[in-house]
């Protein structure tokens, strides 16, 4: 070894320490505690800063962060616990030549079921880099956060979420915890945990840090005086449930007082020993994150905070929210969702440390005495996966923008540690609407590395039987998942080498694959049929199979549409024998597909395809859905030219409603299949049409909004869970919609999904090669006036305006790519032209000068 590397190796030791980090935890005779926040703390001396510095930090089960008083994370990827994954920090811009003091807030949550982890056997935290725990961190409980163990549970007693907060500012830690000479004494060394459940050296997540700040409220929905208040209880849960049966009483003067909140300007609210003042206030949008707030007030108040995502339910058709401020907050995620704030003396400020969701939150303050709170901030962190819009998309249509703003809205708020679903409600990784979502990160924003996480994460969760946990990583008792959510994992792997071309990665992943197919194509019987009742197909409408003798007519296509896939995967990483077996099936299972599942004409109604099969019982009610017709038309079992009858009958013109007999597809994933199966059948106008009638309910000042227009705001929404609505139904006043779930949710991200078909079908680009060298350009107005955008490809940014009026098409191609170019012409005859330098190109074709091509 030479002189300068022995240097760079004994700095490299001086500066990591003398002994690897290790996990450590406070007490080990309380290994798991339920719902406990701890702080930890170190002191670390620098003779000088660093150009680079990393600090590492896991946590079990989860931990906010500081470096000399900045926070520099609030939450902790999820993962599973034994392969546990440390946040990568870059701490340079943090630290100082001198002492710098490392804080964690740790919060445990114990032995809970829950959506976001699959155990808590033992609390931990492990620190390197910069500074490493050992046994000279020192601890405490966190002395102003209450400890309990009252859950929120769900509508449906679902154990998804986790515990009501309440912060007493009178009991914090004197002092400045932040700084190098605060005084920790009184706290006690951390303990090394010899043998925990977690790898000894964790590795470092694979995706960004959350992006945060402030959010302010958009409007004040109402303020003024609570009627009718609950007595204050310390019962946790009792929170919510006072918000719930308050009587609000609003005032004009204090609702107009409130709106300087809007402003950034501070508001005061005076009140009267033992009374209870209100006021609502609307983001206009469902924002994820941590609720903040800033105030003076005198000791002992007590400030409520509900949550609520929305206003209109489908399911019941009641109101969660009104337009005197009177907020529901059990109505979408369940007893007990909100949060409390008990008044110290003076000028105070504090961050709830739990992410909660929020389209409006309902603020009550009970006055201990008579005098005033004057909030000088109110509002939330916003806390969300870093996406970079580089995609667009407009065509002259104020429909069409009006759901581009929405569904970015919903794509946004459920992007997080990972595509996540309802991230109020159970913030689990769904992968049926997740696979398509990720597509949409990458067109949009560029973005695969959360769709690798949950690519590993799924796979982590996999036993021995092939299956997948329905949202890992999870103890939730959901394994295994239904195979037609689980084959979106291998959809989702299949993405991501057509993305990156990345065999290496394949690879990794393949003994996976092998063991997922080889256990979903035992259900394949002689005669080619694929037979099981796990699965969820359209959920919530249509015939389902019973029993594993029955098969889906509307899965089965999508197993063989994905087995195809995974062939080509296989083939392009050298698994010919694998693939060519793959490729065997997925032709017997088609031939069978034909030969069973598609009923044929009978008098008025065409052949289609039936929702179910038994091949032992031809009594049978088959069934006829909008959604069997879609998945066999994209995967390939009909044609459109052999299904045109049957796709006007099931999507009538001209906007795709459902003949009589014929269900409405609900899961919003075939919303998506539904644009692009018409569109690529010849019907962009009536996909167009269908689209804007689907979504026009939700959209701001829409005739078809049920929600009050004060509570509307100007992006309308939020999107539902699921599409068959009352107005769908016909239902009347307490009348149920059986369609939709009894604890539906404003913060699903599945209503995004018509970005994709904007993007791959009316700009018309689609990847033709694995690491998109080969693209395909064809786009299509459906009616529009023009459709014009920027679309994402693994190659770069490219950009499409097709303005049939003038018949001119204007693309902008980055550097490495072949394209195709499909121009529309005005005698229905598209021309193909090929480019290959980067840049501008545009063609004009018309009737009189026949073609020409300018680049």
């Amino acid at each position: 070894m030479d002189m300068k590397r022995l240097l760079l190796a004994i700095l490299a030791m001086a500066w990591a320490g003398s002994a690897a980090p290790q996990w450590i935890w406070s007490d080990p005779a309380d290994p798991a505690p339920k719902n406990r926040f701890t702080y930890f703390r170190k002191v670390v001396t620098l003779r000088s800063v660093p150009k680079e510095a990393t600090l590492l930090v896991a946590a079990d089960s989860n931990a906010w962060v500081w470096i000399n008083g900045h926070v520099v994370r609030r939450k902790v990827t999820r993962y599973h616990e034994d392969k546990i994954t440390a946040e990568r920090i870059d701490a340079a811009p943090y630290l100082r030549a001198g002492k710098n003091t490392i804080v964690v807030l740790h919060h445990n949550w114990g032995d809970i079921i829950t959506f976001q982890r699959n155990a808590n056997k033992h609390a931990g935290l492990w620190v390197g880099g910069v500074a490493e725990s050992d046994t000279s961190w020192r601890w405490i409980i966190a002395p102003e956060f209450l400890a309990h163990e009252r859950r929120i549970l769900g509508v449906n007693s679902h154990q998804r979420v986790r515990y009501p907060v309440i912060l007493d500012a009178r009991k914090r830690q004197g002092g400045d915890v932040h700084s190098p000479e605060f005084d920790d004494r009184a706290w006690k060394p951390a303990v090394v945990v010899a043998s925990g459940p977690w790898p000894a050296t964790p590795v470092a997540a694979e995706t960004e840090p959350q992006r945060e700040y402030a959010i302010r409220p958009s409007a004040i929905v109402a303020a003024g005086a609570v009627a009718q208040a609950e007595p204050v209880s310390d019962d946790p849960l009792s929170m919510a449930r006072a918000i719930r049966l308050a009587k609000v009483a609003p005032e004009q003067a204090l609702t107009t007082a409130a709106a300087k909140l809007v402003e950034g300007k501070p508001v005061v609210i005076s009140g009267r020993a033992g009374e209870t003042k209100y006021l609502t206030l609307d983001f206009h949008r469902p924002v994820h994150g941590y609720p903040f707030l800033a105030l003076d007030a005198a000791a002992s108040n007590v400030i409520d905070l509900g949550y609520g995502e929305l206003s209109y339910s489908q399911y019941s058709g009641k109101l969660h929210v009104t337009e005197d401020g009177w907020l529901n907050p059990e109505g979408v995620v369940g007893p007990g969702y909100a949060d409390r704030y008990i008044t110290s003396a003076g000028a105070q400020s504090a961050t709830f440390p739990d992410e909660r969701t929020a389209r409006w939150i309902a603020v009550h303050i009970h006055f201990k005495e008579t005098g005033t709170v004057k909030i000088r901030d109110l509002g939330m962190i916003k806390s969300q996966y870093p996406l970079r819009w580089l995609g667009s998309f407009s065509c002259g249509d104020e429909q069409i923008d009006q759901i581009v703003k929405l569904s970015l809205i919903h794509a946004e708020i459920t992007m997080s540690d990972g595509y996540v679903d309802t991230p109020g409600r159970e913030d689990g990784e769904w992968i049926e609407d997740a696979r398509v979502r990720a597509v949409i990160a990458s067109r949009w924003s560029a973005d695969t590395r959360l769709r690798r996480s949950m690519i590993r994460l799924y796979a982590e969760s996999q036993r021995e039987d092939g299956g997948f946990h329905a949202f890992p990583p999870s103890n939730y008792p959901a394994y295994p998942v239904g195979y037609d959510w689980a084959v979106q994992w291998t959809a989702m792997l299949y993405d991501d080498y057509m993305w990156t071309a990345d065999k290496d990665f394949a690879r990794r992943y393949f003994p996976v694959l092998e063991k997922f197919w080889a256990n979903a194509l035992a259900h394949v019987g002689e005669d080619g049929v694929w037979r099981t009742s796990r699965l969820f197909a359209d959920i919530r409408v249509g015939q389902h199979p019973k029993g594993n003798q029955q098969s889906s007519g509307i899965v089965t296509p999508f197993m063989i549409e994905r087995l195809r896939w995974s062939a080509d995967l296989a083939e392009a990483i050298g698994e010919k024998e694998r693939a060519a077996n793959w490729r065997s099936q997925a032709e017997k299972m088609t031939a069978a597909f034909r030969k069973f599942h598609i009923i044929p004409a009978q008098g008025a109604t065409p052949a289609h395809v039936g929702d179910r099969l038994d091949t032992s019982d031809a009594a049978l009610a088959r069934g006829y859905s909008q959604a069997g017709q879609i998945n066999a038309l994209l995967a390939g079992m009909a044609t459109c030219a052999e299904f045109r009858t049957n796709i006007d009958y099931a999507f009538t013109a001209p906007d795709g409603a459902p003949s009589t007999g014929v269900t409405r597809w609900n899961n919003p994933t075939f919303g998506y299949r539904a644009l692009r199966m018409l569109s690529d059948c010849g019907l962009a106008a009536r996909a167009v049409a269908h689209l804007k009638d689907r979504y026009a309910p939700y959209l701001a000042a829409n005739p078809r909004n049920r929600v009050p227009l004060k509570l509307q705001g100007p992006y309308g929404g939020p999107l539902p869970e699921y599409w068959v609505s009352r107005e769908d139904l016909g239902l009347k006043e307490g009348e149920v919609d059986t369609a939709q779930p009894g604890d539906e949710t404003g913060s699903h991200g599945w209503g995004a999904v018509p970005l994709l078909w904007l993007h791959d079908t009316l700009l018309g680009v689609r990847i033709l090669e694995a690491g998109g060298a080969r693209i395909r350009i064809a786009p299509q107005t459906g009616g529009l006036p023009f459709v014009a955008g920027h679309t994402m490809t693994p190659r770069g940014l490219v950009y499409v305006h097709w303005d049939p009026r003038t018949w001119r098409l204007e693309t902008i191609l980055p550097e490495g790519v072949d394209a195709e170019i499909v121009v529309p012409t005005p005698d229905g005859k598209a021309k193909t032209y090929h480019a290959s330098q980067p840049g501008v190109h545009v063609f004009n074709v018309t009737a009189q000068s026949g073609e020409r091509q300018l680049m």
